[in-house]
């Protein structure tokens, strides 16, 4: 038998030699190449955060009710983002992990991570702005809605105030809108009672929870002030109803950074904004005002407000203390999305200021207040960055 050699068999040569392609080249379906796609679903995420975020800071600029609309739509889009690229950007993390070069991977990811979760933290705040409504002082609101009790006939609320003796050029309803200030003056109340309880939760010190206590006091006075007052201009004895809203209020986030970025911007908004409005323009009707027991009520009551406006820059100093530069980060993107005027609810007929000797306020004196106090509210949280040296202040 002839010796023949096997044209099957593989030599050395052939067994080291490359295996040439017959058709087209496969690629992208090496680490590399799905590193690099989790990389662009995260950086999408996050881009379409930043755009959803951008475009709800850009409706709080006009301030009236399809602002709650957008801004919850807003704020759902942001996070729902956020949290899609927070995905992404783990799923970077575990797979960088497992193959070279690890380190740059890894920090890659972590960057995508800390972005994306930044994003979450925006949308909350977005959400909290969003719903932010003006009105009198510190208010409970749920899904952006002032909670406000109804008023139902009886002098529990009212003191013993004698009728004032009132010409006949005072609007009859002078009396309703001083009924309407105590429904605001009364879910206050409930207001500092939900502060205290975030106070006490997130361990502030005594004295934070002390000044709560005593501001949801004055509130109790100021309603009865205000219903006192109403029923010395017309007879009527009116008292709050039953408020079981003030129940359903929204709560803080559980995530303690969160709470304090929460409780900071409240605390900065209708704290130290709001309360100082009311307080400016009361105080500015108690030297106009005509009647002895006007102005008497209106100086109380503005002396009141201006110390609530001075705790809540208390709360907020706390809550920068304990949360450092993501809380000053928060107040920032509060104070830029401030609205340039206010528009509070009034009568028609207390608009152009003819109100305001008998308390009730009008339209160019809270557009002046407001303004100065939002370009002090403004002020004083950019120095509030500047001493703490915020990252996000420096690179702008």
């Amino acid at each position: 038998m002839t010796n023949l050699a096997n044209p099957y068999a593989a030599t050395d040569a052939s067994l080291r030699a490359p295996i040439a392609p017959s058709g087209p080249l496969v690629t992208g379906v090496g680490p590399a190449y799905r590193h690099k796609r989790t990389w662009g679903r995260a950086a999408a995420s996050l881009g379409l955060s930043l755009a959803f975020g951008a475009a709800t800071f850009g409706a709080l600029s006009v301030m009236h009710s399809a602002v709650i609309v957008v801004g919850v739509v807003g704020f759902g889009a942001a996070t729902a983002s956020a949290a899609l690229g927070v995905w992404f950007s783990g799923v970077t993390i575990v797979r960088a992990s497992q193959s070279p070069p690890r380190a740059a991977l890894v920090l890659a990811g972590l960057t995508l991570l800390a972005l994306n979760a930044a994003m979450a933290l925006l949308g909350a705040l977005l959400a909290l702005m969003s719903t932010a409504t003006f009105s009198r002082g510190r208010q409970l609101r749920r899904f952006g809605r002032v909670l406000l009790p109804q008023l139902r006939a009886g002098g529990s609320w009212s003191s013993t105030m004698d009728r004032l003796e009132l010409d006949g050029r005072v609007p009859s309803e002078v009396a309703a809108q001083w009924r309407e200030n105590a429904r605001t003056e009364h879910a206050s109340v409930a207001a500092f009672a939900r502060l205290t309880l975030d106070l006490l939760a997130l361990g502030a010190p005594p004295n934070l929870i002390e000044a709560a206590h005593r501001d949801g006091l004055d509130e109790i006075r100021h309603t009865q002030l205000c219903l006192s007052l109403s029923a010395a201009m017309d007879g009527n004895l009116e008292s709050p109803t039953a408020f079981p809203e003030a129940q359903r209020a929204r709560t803080r986030p559980r995530a303690r950074s969160l709470a304090l970025a929460t409780l900071a911007v409240d605390s900065l908004v209708d704290g130290a904004l709001h309360e100082g409005v009311s307080a400016r323009v009361i105080a500015r009707l108690a030297k106009i005002a005509t009647l002895p027991s006007i102005r008497d009520t209106l100086s109380k009551i503005a002396a009141d407000e201006g110390r609530h406006s001075a705790h809540g820059w208390d709360v907020v100093q706390w809550c920068v203390s304990e949360g450092g530069v993501p809380i000053l980060s928060a107040l920032e993107a509060a104070a830029r999305a401030l609205p340039k005027t206010m528009q509070s609810p009034l009568p028609a007929g207390a608009e152009d200021g003819s109100w305001e000797p008998w308390g009730i306020h009008g339209r160019a004196m809270e557009a002046e207040e407001y303004a100065k106090a939002r370009a002090h509210v403004v002020q004083r949280v950019r120095a509030m960055t500047l001493a703490m040296g915020s990252p996000a202040h420096q690179a702008a």
